[in-house]
């Protein structure tokens, strides 16, 4: 039940966000240079240039997968792993019922994303150009710090 009551906070945060985006003006100050990782695995991060060139299907899926990723880190953001395989990864006792409720947050997170993987293809590439980028840019900058704070570089974002 907790896990449901998880995903639900999770769709009404990024629905909110993806809102807040939509409002907010384009951002400029992004570089037009080419897509770079950041350190310590984090995502890629892509300039406004890049995203320009894109197609909207192209940004469709760029958006789903920033989405994505973000429902994926945010369950662990309290932990120091954010890709954790299992219990242990997180510093957890691997006993029956740890591993019972990890794999029970995997599987409604996998059964959510996918749902809404396949509802969000066929309705994004509606939505105007320069919305889809805004959004994509917003959710990059929200993945990448929370990405940060969980490899312990949280002093660099406050």
């Amino acid at each position: 039940m907790r896990s449901r009551e998880f995903i639900i906070c999770i769709v009404v945060m990024i629905g909110t966000l993806s809102l807040r985006a939509q409002e907010s003006p384009s951002p400029t100050e992004t570089s037009s240079g080419p897509a770079v990782q950041l350190p310590g695995g984090a995502t890629i991060i892509y300039s406004l240039g890049d995203l320009e060139k894109m197609d909207k299907i192209e940004l469709t899926r760029i958006y789903i997968a920033k989405l994505t990723r973000l429902y994926r880190i945010l369950q662990y953001l309290p932990f120091a792993k954010l890709d954790p395989k299992g219990p242990n990864d997180l510093k957890i006792p691997s006993v029956a019922a740890n591993e019972k409720a990890m794999k029970s947050l995997e599987d409604v997170l996998r059964d959510y994303i996918k749902g809404a993987e396949s509802s969000l293809a066929t309705i994004v590439p509606y939505a105007d150009k320069k919305q889809i980028i805004d959004t994509i840019l917003f959710l990059q900058a929200v993945t990448n710090k929370v990405e940060l704070v969980g490899l312990g570089m949280s002093q660099l974002i406050y």
